[in-house]
């Protein structure tokens, strides 16, 4: 059956329960499931999403067995599923809505669906775009719904070293802006040095920090997000003027490598 008449379904996955690293697990060698819920309507050989809240759509995988009940589930059922793909990275919820405005089941995401062709027909293409650039496809329209994990695959795209200086200039002040955006998301609305909360909201309502490269750029320090923190300006100062700043500054330094650690683990980067 060609890809364009397969059916295709939306499932669901978790965290807590053990779905999302299962699929980390399997998903790399394209592995078969055993058992994985799916919709009673699923026939052998659909194509199925699968959807992780926090996270997004997470994997690509197709039924390989006859729906059946599940005894651990009331009005459920589970088939086996097999050739299992990640979707690197995952692509967020808000990415989904800028490219499908009208399907309502973005606004409550929680359910098992099937979407009619026109919409399966662009969650294929969404896919298959993410597959080929992994991320490097966001633009500035994308940012403020953009997960985590987005924006960390977006802060790490580097300007081709072939290009010409005026095209790496434009390209290294946008990396400039992902890094920073990504280390605003990073901080979840906290200075990431003292811990404190941030001190005010700016103008368009967000938490106000301010992106410090503990190593200067003007002293060759890498505009990289392993060489930027968001903190509030009280911190920032310190690193600048403090009498202990260089004290401060390799603190930063190894906060910054823990941070960036647990992210990693967090998002499975």
């Amino acid at each position: 059956m060609a890809t364009s008449e397969r059916v295709l379904h939306i499932v669901q996955g978790g965290v807590d329960n053990g779905d999302k690293a299962s699929l980390e697990m399997s998903g790399k060698g394209g592995f078969r499931v055993d058992r994985w819920m799916v919709p009673k309507s699923a026939a052998i050989g659909d194509e199925l999403v699968i959807y992780i809240m926090g996270h997004g759509l997470f994997a690509t995988a197709t039924v390989a067995g006859t729906p059946t009940k599940r005894k651990d589930w009331l009005n459920r059922y589970g088939a086996a599923i097999s050739s299992l793909r990640l979707i690197v990275p995952p692509i967020s919820l808000g990415v989904v809505k800028r490219d499908v405005p009208s399907w309502a089941w973005t606004r409550y995401p929680r359910s098992i669906t099937t979407p009619k062709a026109g919409v399966s027909v662009k969650l294929r293409a969404l896919v298959e775009n993410r597959r080929r650039h992994r991320g490097a496809e966001l633009n500035d329209e994308d940012l403020k719904e953009a997960s985590l994990a987005e924006l960390r695959r977006w802060a790490l795209l580097k300007a081709s070293p072939t290009a010409s200086s005026s095209s790496r200039l434009v390209t290294q002040r946008r990396r400039e802006r992902r890094v920073k955006l990504y280390a605003l998301k990073r901080a979840e609305g906290a200075c990431e040095f003292c811990k404190s909360k941030a001190p005010f909201r700016n103008e368009k309502g967000n938490p106000y920090l301010e992106c410090h490269h503990i190593t200067e750029l003007a002293n060759e320090g890498a505009d990289h997000i392993n060489q930027v923190l968001a903190i509030c300006p009280n911190c920032h100062r310190r690193a600048h003027h403090a009498i202990d700043r260089t004290k401060v500054r390799s603190q930063m330094k190894r906060r910054v490598v823990m941070i960036e650690r647990r992210i990693k683990i967090k998002i499975s980067a």
